[in-house]
């Protein structure tokens, strides 16, 4: 378990100069020209090794076996049981080898560290950890190739080489049971009426809870006119990200004036209401 901090080349793991430094040391090394006057990438290594030692190999939870793992992850509600009814058992043991003998190894503490910090699976106080790398890799794999083995093979193969890696809410989410959307980026279309900008902000919200970047994609529409067939001020487009559009909009929305009933937003402001003497304004 601990030769998965870091590629086998050799003399970075007995180097003298490095002895009694914990890994937050040996990254800050890399901003220290050696004696050579080249950068200490070996410091890196041994950085990301010393994480292994001293921190991930503690605080990883130790099961006998993967079917112990797999049965415990799924009771606690950690990973999803219909990823994992799509293949035998025997499949999903045939996959977690052939991940674990391909021997990866990070290159770099802050890989190392940026996996283990934001991406791993851990319990749900978030103090110990649940999955080493080829385990989040084999278990994204399941997912992606829906109960297809040559594909969940191929999968594993370019993850682990390095050749493919998955967007980020793709690797971090899949076959978790508590989890966001396996995608990011959402594109919304908003045509010119309430309802539609009613049901875009609704959508935006809810996507942005669970899963990230959303545009909304305001509709090229033709000169809105009145029910006297006058030409009428071009409607609102709402740009993301635009304060004054976003204000303009909220403002429209509350009025809840004429145009709105009709389907469109005029440029023009909501009319203004006189007291009438005798009355509350």
């Amino acid at each position: 378990m601990v030769e998965a901090a870091l590629t086998d080349d050799v003399p970075f793991k007995t180097d003298a100069r490095f002895e009694g430094m914990d890994y937050h040391a040996l990254n800050a090394m890399l901003n220290l020209y050696g004696p050579d006057g080249k950068i200490q990438f070996d410091a890196d290594k041994r950085a990301a090794r010393e994480y292994f030692l001293q921190h991930v190999n503690q605080n990883t939870v130790f099961f006998h076996s993967l079917k112990e793992r797999l049965d415990y992850l799924v009771e606690k509600e950690y990973y999803e049981p219909e990823v994992l009814a799509k293949y035998p058992f025997e499949f999903i043991q045939e996959l977690n080898d052939r991940a674990y003998g391909m021997k990866f190894r990070f290159s770099t503490f802050l890989g190392a560290f940026k996996y283990y910090t934001s991406y791993t699976l851990k319990t749900f106080d978030g103090k110990r950890y649940l999955e080493r790398f080829e385990d989040r890799v084999v278990m994204t794999a399941l997912g992606l190739a829906d109960g297809d083995q040559q594909v969940a093979r191929d999968l594993v193969d370019e993850i682990v080489s390095g050749r493919f890696q998955p967007a980020t809410p793709t690797f971090l989410n899949t076959g978790k049971a508590q989890r966001g959307e396996l995608v990011s980026c959402f594109l919304l279309r908003i045509e010119d009426n309430m309802e539609s900008i009613a049901r875009g902000i609704n959508s935006a919200l809810e996507l942005s809870k669970r899963g990230g970047g959303v545009a909304l994609a305001a509709e090229q529409h033709p000169r809105v006119r009145r029910a006297d067939q006058a030409d009428r001020e071009p409607v609102l487009r709402h740009h993301p990200g635009d304060e004054a559009a976003r204000r303009q909009l909220q403002l429209r929305q509350s009025a809840g004036g004429a145009a709105g009933r009709r389907g469109g937003l005029s440029e023009r402001p909501p009319p203004r209401h006189h007291a009438v003497p005798g009355h509350q304004a």
